[in-house]
């Protein structure tokens, strides 16, 4: 059976027609608002599921970066002191900038005891970094607790928005860097 191109075309064409298909229409063919409607739910579920956990992977970034410089802060600060046999108050002379995106940085004298005073940056110093945003305070207490050796302690926040935010402790008898008040040691 040999069929012409216009035959083939036209048999193929009614076969298409009572299946459903058709390119006589295609300028009408669309989305219904049914399902315009359903795709767009779709969407918000997923950014209510995605939303939150980018979120926190912003505030878990952001710790990263203060615990990362705070600890870099309290190897110069180890530096100065085995240079100096003194801890500085001063971020220019370590030579770190006080200000980031997301924390302020500084440098607090206290005494052995915890206290603001006084000032005894020969036994320890505490660096501090405070957030600019809803998240918690994060600071290093670096300080001679023995004869021998520097040492530090990290520490966190037990609340938001600590302030003013106390300086670090040094207890004598066990030989080891104490936490600020409201503070609790990072592992």
């Amino acid at each position: 059976m040999n069929f012409n191109n216009l035959e083939l075309e036209c048999i193929v064409s009614l076969w298409l027609r009572d299946r459903g298909f058709s390119n006589v229409n295609q300028k009408e063919q669309g989305f219904t608002l049914i399902e315009l409607l359903v795709v767009i739910i779709i969407i918000g579920l997923l950014a209510a599921i995605a939303l939150p956990s980018f979120l926190s992977q912003t505030d878990k970034a952001r710790f990263a970066e203060a615990k990362s410089y705070v600890a870099m802060m309290s190897r110069l600060q180890q530096a100065y002191y085995l240079e100096k046999q003194t801890f500085t108050t001063d971020m220019a002379t370590l030579g770190v900038a006080a200000n980031s995106t997301s924390h302020t940085y500084s440098i607090l004298a206290g005494s052995v005891n915890g206290n603001f005073t006084p000032e005894e940056p020969k036994q320890l110093i505490t660096n501090v970094a405070t957030p600019k945003s809803a998240t918690k305070a994060f600071v290093g207490v670096v300080g001679i607790p023995g004869v021998v050796r520097i040492d530090t302690v990290f520490c966190i926040a037990n609340a938001l928005n600590i302030s003013p935010i106390p300086p670090g402790a040094l207890d004598v008898p066990a030989q080891t860097m104490v936490c600020p008040t409201n503070f609790s040691i990072q592992e």
